[in-house]
């Protein structure tokens, strides 16, 4: 039984981020120059790609617990949904932590050896 607060935040991930994941990984946007990560996402070329993905498997277990909480999904369904769901989703967070960890590594080695990333 999902609480009022979580079916709020369920659907508002649903109808927010859902369509702007989307979105970003149909037109293969960029993150602007003027960002605070745009260096990272400089310094790892899949860490924008991986995240959208991770982005989609984060609005797919909120739309699997929002359909069993108004019982569009039986119980052992969902614990299946869920299994499936899981294993990919924990993936794609060791994924997405090893590279911001490989971008943050590389941005600081950059700096510490005066490397200019523009330039290979």
């Amino acid at each position: 039984m999902l609480s009022p607060l979580e079916i709020a935040l369920y659907a508002l991930s649903l109808a927010i981020v859902l369509p702007i994941a989307i979105w970003s990984l149909l037109n293969k946007s960029k993150i602007p120059e003027i960002s605070w990560a745009a260096q990272y996402y400089e310094a790892e070329a899949y860490l924008g790609l991986v995240g959208n993905i991770y982005l989609l498997f984060v609005c797919a277990s909120g739309l699997l617990r929002l359909s069993a909480h108004f019982g569009l999904i039986d119980g052992s369904h969902r614990d299946a949904l869920s299994i499936l769901l899981g294993v990919p989703f924990m993936t794609l967070l060791v994924l997405v932590l090893a590279l911001w960890a490989r971008a943050l590594s590389r941005i600081r080695h950059d700096a510490a050896h005066n490397v200019d990333p523009d330039v290979e």
